[in-house]
This record gives structure tokens, C-alpha cells and sequence, in this order.
């Protein structure tokens, strides 16, 4: 009477022979859904640092761009000059929160000459902007000087003994 009461199952003799796959398997599926949520969440976390990156690269180029202003430079002066030597120089002037900064293009100076590009203010101050060894061709340098545009008067290239090369004004 009590066997009566038993599911078949019961009778068994231990448990089903296939019992050890299925666990296998069970586990094989719980470790492989807890990887690719380890992995998803990886994903996600350089997603999103990346981004982060970016938005900041970005605003420092921004910012680095005078804060959304137009890309175009006003150029406050275009300077221009030659020398008796045949030297040319066309020096564009704008200024800057700092001061001033300079894109000279010098051509005709002699191969192997010390130039210094000298910023000539209406008061009688210089200031040096840049200074290069001259070689054969057309050369075009950037300089800066803590000056304002409105104040320079001319722009010279000038040699080891501080004499003018070519003058642009």
C-alpha cells in the first residue's frame, strides 16, 4: 500500500543517466549569458569614455578657436617690402588677446644669413618675433610680439649685426 502512493520515478535506482549532460549544459548556458553581460558592460564603459574623450577634445579645440568665433583670421595689417638687394617680404599682422601674431614670407635673403624678424612700434620699441638660418627659395615663418597691431610701424628682417635685410611697412 505504500508503494502505491510512489510516482513510478521513485523506483528508480539512482538518477537518470543523463542526468550529468543536462547539468552540463544548464551551466554552460549560465556561464555563457554571465560572460556576454561582462563583455556587454564592457562595451558600454569604453563607448562612453571614448565619448567622453571626444566631447572634451572637442571643446578644447573649440575653445582653442577664440570660443566659436569664425575660423577666418581678420588680418589687421598686410605688410610689404623690398630691399634694394632684391629681398621681399610680405608680413600679414593680426592681432591677438596676447599681442600680435605674425606670418612673414621672406624671399631673396642670402643663403646661409642669421635672420631675426624684428616688430618695429610707432614709439621706437622692437621686439623680436622669430629668428631662422635663410637658405636658397622663399621662406614663411610664423612670430609673435606683445604688442597690438595698431602700434607697429614696420616689420624688418635683420641680420647677426642688427642690420636691416628688408623692411616691410
Amino acid at each position: 500500500m505504500l508503494m502505491e502512493e510512489l510516482p513510478p520515478e521513485a523506483a528508480l535506482n539512482g538518477p537518470p543517466h543523463n542526468a550529468d549532460h543536462l547539468l552540463q549544459r544548464t551551466l554552460g548556458t549560465v556561464r555563457e549569458e554571465r560572460h556576454q553581460a561582462v563583455r556587454r558592460r564592457g562595451r558600454i564603459t569604453a563607448m562612453t569614455s571614448t565619448l567622453m574623450v571626444a566631447g572634451v577634445l572637442a571643446g578644447g579645440v573649440w575653445m582653442g578657436q577664440g570660443m566659436g568665433v569664425s575660423g577666418t583670421d581678420d588680418v589687421d595689417a598686410l605688410l610689404q617690402g623690398t630691399s634694394p638687394t632684391g629681398a621681399h617680404m610680405a608680413v600679414k599682422v593680426t592681432d591677438t588677446e596676447g599681442g600680435l601674431r605674425l606670418v612673414a614670407t621672406v624671399d631673396g635673403v642670402q643663403d646661409g644669413e642669421a635672420c631675426w624678424l624684428v616688430v618695429h612700434t610707432s614709439d621706437g620699441r622692437t621686439f623680436t618675433a622669430g629668428s631662422w638660418r635663410a637658405h636658397e627659395g622663399e621662406v614663411t615663418l610664423a612670430g609673435s610680439a606683445m604688442v597690438r597691431a595698431a602700434d607697429v610701424a614696420g616689420v624688418s628682417v635683420v641680420n647677426h649685426d642688427r642690420q636691416p635685410l628688408v623692411t616691410a611697412s
